[in-house]
């Protein structure tokens, strides 16, 4: 099935849509069939650039910037297109990502509820105001930063491009987006609903899809360019704060991770095990803050191992676009290879309880499909354990004495997300505190909301999205000191 619409092909600049300077296209291809669903520009300097003249123009030239009230509209009007397309979109992008067609209307239920929470918060930007000393008076104020760069990861193309922009625009910016060549057709088409609200000015957002290496690059070289904002893996990240550091940036970057599941001999297993299933599985296990790893306590390990094993090899794998399919494939043959590299680093370096290999026969001989992968006995120095996979293989490591489960959880350069999993108010809490992780779910996982902050500790990022602190990312503060004249 090939997608057939026009705008695909060209650009959104300055509330055009505009034909690349290249006339060169990128082909996206449906995962789970390999066939051709559509084409969008493969740009070049001349759009990007173009893009980022039109954004700075309309930054300074309209009142968005200081009109909240068209800022809380502009955003509740989008909100309400995009719920008006939902499920036609939703097939696009099941279509384009090869996830389940449950799970692409999770993410743009999500989308919008994120747009919602942000017209709100338009109206509610605010600084604070102080008495420094009897003859003066100062105003800490926020102000946007300007034109904001947004690169957006194929994963959860939608939401994690709405996470970033609708605080962007909440605070007044002018934004340029730049998503994923796997799946520029998802986010074109919700940006198609930006040009039908009148509240968004011409050149408050624009899009350029195109190559990384240069469109990303230029977003983050370019001077007129005055914040960036990056989601993806953590290597990628290190490379744009080197580029950043040479105009002082800013910078916010959610990268790569390895998540716990820290399990407890006293653990709910009819709970935690299909949430434990479910985290690391969903989207193919293609998630930055996927349930990658168990550390499971040794009196519960053969039941907890198990118990994993029947929940994965009941997974249905299949083309996403079927209600019935609990599990898609992964997005491309190079990501597929890449996994299968580290199932064979496991067969040497752990025991394999099931999967492993690529699906073949029937339906599976269109596609990129792996059986739901799960390793035991993986040691904490094992690539399995120590690398972001970005895959469906879950590593399981055992631990006997708290501080040991503890150590195993931060014993990788990342600190995305943690699971524990315990009816001991006290320990929950107590390890929770000690995990070095951006958020810690107790007896349940992946519960994300638009007013609770997102991001990790070292090296799975920098900043924070959603919530207040996400809306404050893309501000400056200013103090304004006013002197008092006697009588």
């Amino acid at each position: 099935m090939q997608v057939k619409t026009d705008f695909f092909k060209k650009n959104y600049i300055a509330g055009q849509w505009i034909e690349s300077s290249t006339g060169e296209m990128i082909i996206s291809i449906n995962p789970a069939t390999e066939q051709i669903i559509g084409s969008s520009p493969k740009s070049g300097l001349e759009d990007i650039r173009l893009a980022i003249d039109s954004a700075a123009h309309a930054f300074q030239a309209t009142d968005w910037r200081y009109n909240s009230a068209k800022r809380s509209e502009a955003l509740m009007r989008w909100a309400a297109k995009l719920n008006e397309e939902k499920e036609s979109i939703a097939k696009i992008l099941t279509m384009e990502n090869g996830k389940t067609i449950r799970e692409s209307r999770i993410e743009l239920t999500a989308c919008i509820d994120t747009l919602k929470y942000y017209a709100g918060m338009a109206r509610s930007l605010f600084g604070r105001s102080i008495t420094p000393s009897a003859e003066s008076y100062s105003i800490i104020d926020k102000e946007p930063i300007g034109v904001v760069g947004i690169i957006s990861p194929w994963n959860w193309p939608a939401m994690l491009m709405i996470r970033e922009v609708a605080p962007a625009l909440a605070a007044g910016n002018a934004v340029i987006l730049k998503p994923a060549s796997q799946t520029p057709l998802t986010s074109l088409t919700i940006v198609k609903l930006v040009d039908e609200v009148e509240e968004f000015p011409a050149g408050i957002v624009n899009m350029v899809t195109g190559p990384g290496a240069l469109i990303g690059n230029e977003l983050t070289i370019n001077p007129k360019v005055d914040a960036l904002s990056f989601t993806g893996d953590t290597n990628t990240g290190k490379q744009l704060m080197k580029q950043a550091a040479d105009k002082v940036k800013k910078l916010a970057l959610e990268l790569g991770g390895k998540s716990p599941h820290i399990l407890f001999p006293d653990a709910n297993l009819k709970k935690a095990i299909p949430n434990i299933t479910h985290s690391i599985f969903i989207t193919a296990g293609q998630m930055c803050f996927a349930g990658t790893r168990v550390i499971v306590h040794e009196s519960i390990h053969k039941e907890v191992v198990e118990a994993l094993r029947q929940q994965a090899e009941r997974l249905k794998v299949g083309n996403g676009l079927e209600e019935s399919t609990d599990m898609g494939p992964v997005i491309s043959e190079k990501q597929l290879k890449k996994v299968l590299e580290y199932c064979d680093i496991g067969r040497e370096e752990a025991k394999l309880v099931t999967g492993g290999n690529r699906l073949r026969g029937g339906e599976y001989d269109q596609g990129f499909y792996l059986q739901p992968t799960i390793f035991d006995e993986v040691p904490i120095e094992s690539r399995l354990a120590q690398e972001e996979i970005f895959g469906p293989v879950l590593a399981v490591q055992v631990f006997k004495e708290e501080e040991e489960a503890i150590a195993l959880a931060n014993g990788t350069i990342f600190g995305l997300a943690a699971g524990i999993w315990t009816n001991d108010v006290n320990r929950a809490i107590r390890v929770a505190r000690k995990v070095k992780a951006g958020t810690v779910w107790i007896n349940t996982y992946n519960k994300n909301y638009p007013q609770t902050e997102f991001g990790g500790y070292k090296e799975s990022g920098l900043g924070r999205t959603r919530g207040i602190e996400g809306l404050m990312e893309y501000t400056e503060t200013k103090h304004i000191n006013i002197q008092i004249d006697e009588n």
